[in-house]
């Protein structure tokens, strides 16, 4: 069974909703080395060491109408990786969460993909 604060690769899911707001929904992309996306909307996750370059991972907004302006940065290793995922709200207010992804062992035996940690409000602001 899934826990309720993870999303596997290649499926769709909910953030933890910050109070007062709606919960994001994203697809989260299929985890791959090499993976890279052209679709339409895909967030890379950044590098955190090296924010030209992308990490394998990246994610999709699947309702745009709320929340905007996403951004993600992270690392990866060869078994697992680390970032933030951040979004504002129509006023402005901007939110994180912190996601830990893991692609280790058999993706039929073990869970593959990412649990994420509660919304906090980020430092910026889109006003």
């Amino acid at each position: 069974m899934i826990p309720t604060d993870s999303i596997p690769f290649n499926g769709v899911g909910y953030l933890p909703a910050p109070s007062g707001h709606p919960a994001p929904q994203i697809y989260l992309c299929p985890y791959h080395p090499v993976f890279e996306t052209g679709s339409k909307g895909a967030v890379a996750f950044r590098d955190e060491d090296d924010e030209s370059k992308d990490t394998p991972y990246t994610f999709t907004p699947m309702k745009p109408q709320y929340w905007n302006s996403w951004t993600a940065v992270g690392w990866e290793d060869c078994e697992v990786g680390h970032g933030w995922i951040s979004a504002c709200t129509p006023d402005g207010q901007r939110f994180s969460w912190e996601v830990r992804l893991q692609h280790d062992g058999n993706p039929r035996l073990e869970f593959w993909g990412a649990r994420f940690g509660e919304a906090f409000h980020a430092l910026e602001s889109t006003k």
